[in-house]
């Protein structure tokens, strides 16, 4: 028995990448969109002067009011951008951090920035604890993650308004709008839920703020894009897409993991249980990816996939030339399946503040603790995808193996989570939520308005996660640029409701 487990180790140690279990494709895809960002801020010759960088030192935790006196802090990194800046009584726009590094050009270019030019606004955007430089040595060990967490985030930002109030001579009646997008977008709507006397108005961009454990609905969404010929999907593609990954389960069954491995040029070997999973998954990310981040890096969009896949009869041939394409991507020679190479990664506490990207180890911590968002193919979905991602092989095995919080205890936090915001039926003024149909976030976002209590919802079109965000471009589809206009016309009306209010 132990011969065969080493023999399991040694063919899983022949690559070792930050991956993920559910999903490594999505990470890749999330890390390409972010190199791509950065590159095209450069090209565009975006200047980043303009923004200063500073430090906070924050507490650990700040339900604990001995957490500082402790000497229980670490240092939050903010960015400042005083460029259109008009005066200590204009208003001040946030832009919130969310589960990875924090750069300066999210608030040198984009929709903030645009909004800020016509406003007169002070920009500035916070770090969330635990990511990028804003942690301390220590702060990827178990222990220390107990303080990672939505609510100790929101209190950060809490702390960060006032901070930057003494800093500039801002006074307390100046309204804040607060920005976010995907997690962030959540906390924006939820840091003005529970702290409506600090910020006047949030936008919320693809903002899941209902918790689930198991996110069937990802899926479904990523099946309805693939058929949609608004961003040059069709039923047709979608059809092929289901035939190849049905012969895949079918040759799983049939247990011809060595044809797999070498048309799918896997590093390792796939007969471990975990390490299928890890394969099937792998091959759904990358069109799970191309979906979220739909036309975000050039020639990487639904119409790409679909031609592909419909580029001759056979749907499984088809999908192997997509997984060279998504290996090319990534400049790989093989793909990782190993479970036990993901599982080592999320075990890596050393900590590195000069690191981009996501940060993977907190994020599927606070998954594990608060969120779940696990994307699975049941059977009785859309999924076109294999039905052997499901939920017990999702990263909720990685709840238990590293963070040591079994499935119960992760059900009772998505709950808690879910009571302590309200969900996807949360009620506060001056909240808008923004979503695109092709992005599979909107599934657990607030979709229709609720102009009872003020509370705004734009849906757009053919446009994938946190479109509005991003900078203007001429390439913009109509239904885009309308909706930015309604973005700005909301933002404009919270900010005078605001001014209004302190005339009274």
């Amino acid at each position: 028995m132990y011969r065969c487990l080493f023999s399991l180790f040694l063919l899983c140690i022949a690559v070792v990448q930050v991956n993920a279990f559910v999903g490594q494709r999505l990470w890749k895809m999330k890390q390409n969109v972010e190199e791509y960002r950065r590159k095209k801020a450069e090209h565009k010759g975006i200047n980043l002067k303009v923004v200063e960088t500073f430090y906070l030192e924050q507490p650990l935790d700040h339900f604990n009011a001995m957490s500082k006196e402790f000497g229980k802090t670490y240092k939050q990194r903010y960015y400042v951008n005083a460029e259109y800046w008009f005066s200590p009584t204009s208003p001040v726009f946030l832009y919130i951090g969310g589960e990875g590094t924090l750069s300066s050009k999210y608030i040198a270019e984009g929709e903030i920035v645009d909004l800020a030019k016509k406003q007169g606004a002070l920009i500035v955007a916070a770090e969330h604890r635990f990511y990028g430089a804003s942690l301390n040595d220590d702060g990827l060990q178990l222990g220390e993650l107990q303080h990672l967490s939505s609510q100790q985030a929101l209190a950060d930002l809490a702390s960060f308004v006032r901070h930057i109030r003494t800093k500039y001579g801002i006074s307390d009646s100046t309204p804040w709008i607060c920005f976010g997008g995907s997690y962030p977008g959540a906390l924006s709507a939820w840091f003005r839920l529970k702290y409506p006397n600090l910020v006047a108005g949030a936008v919320a961009s693809s903002a899941p703020v209902q918790a689930v454990t198991n996110f069937e609905g990802y899926n479904n969404v990523v099946a309805n894009s693939l058929k949609s010929d608004l961003v040059g999907g069709s039923q047709e593609c979608l059809d092929s897409v289901k035939r190849a990954f049905n012969t895949i389960d079918e040759m799983i069954a049939a247990g011809k993991f060595d044809q797999l491995k070498t048309d799918f040029k896997s590093c390792n070997m796939l007969s471990m249980k975990e390490d299928t999973v890890l394969f099937v998954s792998n091959l759904a990310g990358y069109f799970m990816g191309v979906v979220q981040y739909n036309n975000e890096v050039p020639g990487q969009n639904i119409a790409f996939v679909c031609e592909v896949m419909l580029s001759s009869s056979d749907s499984y041939k088809n999908l192997m030339k997509l997984n060279q394409e998504s290996m090319d991507l990534s400049n790989e020679t093989c793909v990782d399946n190993c479970y036990m190479n993901y599982t080592k990664t999320m075990m890596n506490t050393t900590v590195d503040r000069n690191a981009s990207g996501a940060g993977i180890r907190q994020w599927i911590f606070q998954t594990c603790s608060q969120f779940g968002y696990y994307q699975t193919c049941d059977v009785n979905t859309d999924c076109p995808f294999s039905h052997l991602m499901s939920l017990e092989y999702s990263d909720i095995q990685i709840c238990q193996n590293v963070f040591k919080i079994n499935a119960e205890d992760v059900d009772k936090y998505v709950q808690f989570s879910d009571d302590y915001y309200g969900g996807n039926k949360t009620q506060q003024s001056n909240i808008v939520f923004v979503n695109g149909s092709i992005d599979p976030w909107h599934w657990l976002s607030v979709l229709s308005n609720r102009t009872d209590v003020g509370e705004y919802s734009v849906f757009i079109p053919g446009t994938a996660h946190c479109a509005d965000l991003r900078p203007q471009s001429d390439n913009d589809p109509a239904a885009l640029k309308e909706a930015r206009q309604q973005i700005a016309g909301l933002v404009s009306q919270f900010l005078d409701q605001a001014y209004m209010k302190n005339k009274q």
